[in-house]
């Protein structure tokens, strides 16, 4: 097999699996269930709280504590992701802080600012097409 053909097809496989939208179907059950009362008391329905679930779990393993490091090519970090649903300070704080849901990146560690601070930008990708964008979810 020649070595072109083996990249194509690495890619094209690669492709397909980042693709596939995962869905609350994928899931045999619920792993962040404890936070769903605080999703709900943050905005979200009942119907999004499969796939927020889904998120939680894999973005944090449901642990509102959970920091995510971002680093470039010569190791040094250059944002952070916070919570549970792993918010990212570089892109989103100024948004959030326009919207009074946070005034520091490390509010975002509090589940119920996090789970507004989710809800914030859910909304703001839902303005423009796809609700889940922020953590590559491509529900229809």
């Amino acid at each position: 097999m020649n070595k072109r053909f083996t990249r194509c097809a690495i890619t094209a496989l690669a492709a397909i699996t980042l693709t596939q939208a995962p869905t609350p179907a994928h899931a045999a059950e619920y792993k962040c269930e404890r936070w769903h009362k605080l999703a709900l008391k943050a905005g979200f329905s009942k119907k999004d709280l499969p796939t927020l679930d889904y998120i939680m779990y894999r973005e944090s393993r449901c642990h509102p504590s959970s920091i995510g490091l971002n680093r470039d090519r010569n190791g040094k970090v250059w944002s952070s992701d916070y919570g549970l649903t792993q918010i990212n300070n570089f892109s989103w704080i100024t948004y959030l802080r326009d919207r009074n849901i946070v005034r520091k990146s490390s509010d975002l560690l509090h589940p119920l600012v996090n789970l507004k601070a989710a809800k914030a930008l859910y909304d703001y990708s839902k303005e423009r097409g796809n609700p889940w964008r922020q953590w590559s979810i491509n529900k229809k």
